[in-house]
């Protein structure tokens, strides 16, 4: 009679606990999926609940978005914003053509200049006039302010820049004569710039689209946004104005 393999006891037991804790792991997993996509999906829902109290919509493009079909865009918003320089030598590689492809379509058009604490205001506003020229778009023109390097509330010269910055703000303003607005985060926006231009127009940095003064023109509400075209993603911020349909036909006319 053929001898029978018996395995320890001990064996079999381990095996047991050793399938019972795989499922287990298995079974948290798909629990945390879920809960993982369940908040997703009520993020999404929060997200669209919310920007459905601002009609006007927009997006901001860099030579980082990549080719945009502009007719294409206008279907979906209403205003774009073109980084065109930073500093006092940065010119974006694409704001000469995005700017001209942006005429034919049915949008409103701004440019962005992206401030510098390392140089003076007369260069910023010299190389910002002679690279954008007259192609200026009819939205006010946006100065973004970021903290970098050492230049943060802790600096002890931000002070002089504040002084920096608002000279350059005056500047473009008194040149091109159609208003200018200032893009930063809320901690910016409150321990730099609103110091030296209490009265400024702003457009607030990741915020969130509720509860902001009639002052904020502008929320970007998605820093790492996209649409997408003929099967392509391209890169974008997205963006609303902070009113009405009404109120944003007043603010393209004053």
């Amino acid at each position: 009679m053929k001898r029978r393999d018996y395995q320890p006891i001990y064996d079999n037991t381990f095996r047991r606990h050793h399938r019972f804790r795989r499922w287990f792991v298995v079974l948290i997993l798909l629990v945390l999926a879920g809960a993982g996509y369940f908040g997703w999906y009520q993020w999404q829902s929060h997200q669209r609940e919310q920007l459905a109290n601002y009609p006007v919509r927009g997006v901001t493009l860099n030579q980082d978005s990549g080719y945009l079909d502009f007719q294409q865009l206008a279907n979906h918003v209403t205003f774009v914003y073109l980084q065109a320089t930073s500093g006092a030598t940065y010119t974006d590689d694409d704001f000469s053509d995005n700017y001209s492809r942006s005429q034919g379509a049915s949008l409103k058009v701004g440019v962005i200049h992206t401030f510098s604490f390392t140089t003076s205001a007369k260069r910023q506003y010299h190389h910002f006039k002679a690279t954008v020229g007259n192609n200026s778009g009819t939205l006010p023109i946006m100065v973004a302010v970021n903290y970098y390097g050492k230049y943060n509330s802790n600096s002890r010269d931000m002070a002089l820049q504040g002084q920096k910055l608002k000279h350059l703000v005056e500047k473009l303003r008194s040149h091109y004569q159609q208003g200018v607005i200032v893009f930063a985060n809320k901690q910016v926006l409150t321990q730099f710039v609103k110091p030296v231009l209490p009265s400024q127009d702003y457009w607030i940095a990741g915020g969130k689209l509720s509860a902001n003064s009639k002052q904020v023109k502008f929320i970007e509400y998605d820093a790492d946004g996209s649409v997408t075209q003929n099967g392509q993603e391209q890169t974008v911020a997205r963006s609303v104005f902070n009113g009405t349909k009404q109120d944003w036909r007043t603010f393209t006319q004053g």
